[in-house]
């Protein structure tokens, strides 16, 4: 991936490692529509790209993916050394929280995500562990 591949793909961003309610969770970063998988860049090999901030602040892309480049690559002398694979290089599915009422399904055990509805900007990702052979002893919080 080069620096306009890097810049377009975030265009693709639609959530972030954050604070939830369980600790730390998948949160949306703004509407995911049903049917969307929000981890399809997931890739964790590659190299680095030096992105000029000026360049970052000025790609047509989404706030909300420019400040996860902010929040979680390093800036110096004005360069943001990213992964060549994209912010969505750490595998954010590993976070999902779990639910009895999941907003994300999965159709092979867990390997890929899809929206199961139309999810809110703001609003925690999560999946019922118990589709895909996770240990099923939590307590019911009658949130989750």
């Amino acid at each position: 991936m080069d620096k306009d591949q890097f810049l377009a793909s975030l265009n693709d961003v639609y959530c972030r490692l954050d604070k939830t309610v369980n600790g730390v969770g998948v949160v949306a970063v703004r509407k995911i529509p049903k049917g969307v998988n929000p981890f399809k860049n997931c890739e964790p090999f590659g190299a680095t790209l030096e992105i000029p901030a000026t360049e970052l602040e000025a790609a047509p892309v989404p706030e909300s993916a420019k400040k996860i480049v902010r929040d979680f690559f390093s800036l110096e002398n004005g360069l943001y050394f990213v992964s060549d694979y994209g912010v969505d290089a750490i595998d954010k599915s590993f976070f999902l929280n779990h639910s009895y009422t999941p907003n994300m399904e999965t159709f092979d055990d867990g390997e890929t995500f899809l929206a199961a509805r139309e999810i809110e900007e703001g609003e925690e990702l999560t999946s019922d562990y118990r589709l895909y052979g996770q240990p099923t002893n939590f307590k019911n919080s009658g949130k989750q």
